[in-house]
């Protein structure tokens, strides 16, 4: 995956949770099947297999993913909201699981080397995380559509990851809908009611950055601390021949698009990557950040509904919930295989 954490997605689905420490092995939890790929699954994400949230590696290489370890149902486990995933700047991957009620959220690390799911102290509730260069950004809000509420005011808490102890908290004004961050840099881009912010997380500074008009913002991504908004304008949901048109901005950068629906954008090196819809079929369109360029262009038949994108060396990876598409951007060439469930993170 590319190192940038993008959050383009507001879809959280069923969660399961355990507080054990879990080891591989051919058959794990209700007969969920176990492989050993940890090497090769240079992809770690988060799928509902068999009633189970499951770490699914993905080997871009071999086009495969395979379960890796299984996290065991808990009763007091959260069903509306997902689990999440993510790198830290120093190579940790967190996985949090969210809880019912005011319960805070379990957490636990992926051990890539014993193969195993090691138990953290719980976080905040319900609360993703954003990793930061130096610190961590630990950020309310980003509600499920099914029970999506405007607030005055979303927290955020800054943490430091070694000890895991807050450092500040901030105020971002509304209901957080996005957020994003790049381990190079100690500031994240958050989105929501309309409204773009970007966040010092070392001063606590709190940025606000204009929004074009008439753009329906519906992706953010923040490489190297700055914005870069991606929204459609005109036709949005209409077929046709995708453009984006890429401007600079006070704060970073903004990229109109239009002849689709913007599903997935992710910022990789000095490029942007967007999956737009369009009609029956996906649009897979990368930028360069700087000047704006069209660098490649490939479609996807039979994909409407994006839910991540990322860069490989093996390609570009296209993730529905069931499935992945690797795109080779040179030549367009794309081969598709199974999830072993459903995709809950990416």
């Amino acid at each position: 995956m590319a190192r940038f954490v993008t959050s383009r997605r507001l879809l959280f689905l069923t969660v399961v949770a355990s507080a054990a420490v879990l080891t591989t092995a051919c058959s794990g939890p209700a007969g969920v099947e176990l492989g050993k790929d940890w090497k090769g699954s240079t992809s770690l994400v988060l799928v509902e297999v068999d009633g189970l949230v499951t770490v699914v590696g993905v080997n871009p290489e071999r086009a495969r993913a395979e379960s890796l370890a299984v996290v065991p149902q808990q009763a007091d486990d959260d069903s509306s909201v997902s689990p999440h995933m993510v790198e830290l700047a120093d190579g940790r991957r967190v996985l949090t699981v969210p809880r019912k009620g005011n319960r805070p959220d379990r957490r636990y690390q992926v051990d890539r080397d014993d193969h195993v799911l090691d138990g953290m102290p719980d976080g905040e509730r319900l609360r993703r995380l954003l990793p930061g260069k130096t610190l961590v950004a630990e950020v309310s809000g980003l509600p499920d559509r099914g029970s999506a509420q405007h607030t005055a005011a979303s927290g955020v808490l800054v943490k430091d990851p070694a000890q895991w102890t807050v450092k500040r908290e901030l105020e971002i004004p509304g209901t957080i809908g996005l957020a994003a961050s790049d381990p190079a840099s100690d500031r994240i881009c958050l989105a929501g009611d309309a409204k773009v912010f970007v966040a010092e997380l070392t001063t606590g500074k709190v940025t606000p950055v204009s929004v074009p008009s008439g753009m329906n913002v519906e992706g953010l991504v923040c490489p190297g601390g700055h914005a870069v908004i991606v929204g459609t304008s005109g036709t949005s949901g209409s077929s046709g021949v995708v453009n984006a048109t890429l401007r600079d901005t006070d704060a970073g950068a903004a990229v109109s698009v239009t002849g689709g629906r913007v599903d997935a954008v992710a910022a990789t090196g000095s490029s942007l990557l967007l999956a737009v819809a369009t009609g029956d079929d996906s649009e897979i369109v990368e930028l360069d950040m700087t000047t704006g360029k069209e660098l490649h262009r490939a479609g996807v038949k039979g994909v409407t509904a994006s839910l991540d994108i990322a860069a490989t060396s093996a390609g570009w990876l296209l993730y529905t919930e069931k499935s992945v598409t690797r795109v080779d951007p040179t030549t367009g060439r794309t081969k598709t295989f199974d999830l072993p469930g459903n995709l809950l993170d990416s």
